[in-house]
């Protein structure tokens, strides 16, 4: 397998991936203070269900605060640092880190803040935000990535 380095284009980085993890910060903040006007003022009702998510993953678990600002630290740094390697290495899109990194560090940030992520979009049996979205589909990319990749031969070099 060819290692690729940094796309780097007239001697620049890539700075797309930071681009869209910001951008996903960004906009999971305005969406949640949108769906807060919207709740306050009845409109939405069948879609928009602000609530405080203090458990993880989606609520599934429960830890102590500082647990799980620690457990998802660490998750950012991994899996992030993860998948920003291997979008260097060309193996996944470079969207990949930026929308899971970026809606990682948006809920991070609503429990450093406020001690809770603030969920807000009701699907049946779940209430989600927009940072969620983010994470699940930088995790569909990359799964689908590595399902698409060919598999590498044995080396053949003369």
């Amino acid at each position: 397998m060819t290692v690729r380095g940094p796309d780097i284009r007239d001697g620049r980085p890539d700075l797309r991936p930071i681009a869209i993890a910001s951008g996903v910060v960004i906009l999971d903040a305005t969406t949640k203070m949108l769906a807060g006007a919207l709740a306050s003022r009845g409109v939405a009702r069948a879609f928009v269900v602000p609530t405080q998510n203090i458990g993880f993953s989606l609520g599934v678990a429960s830890a102590p605060l500082p647990i799980i600002l620690a457990l998802a630290g660490l998750g950012i740094l991994g899996f992030g640092c993860y998948t920003a390697l291997q979008a260097i290495r060309g193996n996944v899109p470079g969207w990949v880190p930026g929308l899971v990194i970026g809606g990682a560090v948006a809920n991070l940030l609503d429990r450093l803040i406020f001690g809770a992520v603030h969920d807000w979009l009701y699907l049946p049996k779940v209430v989600i935000n927009l940072a969620d979205l983010a994470v699940v589909a930088g995790l569909l990319g990359y799964f689908v990535s590595l399902a698409l990749k060919q598999p590498a031969g044995p080396h053949l070099g003369r």
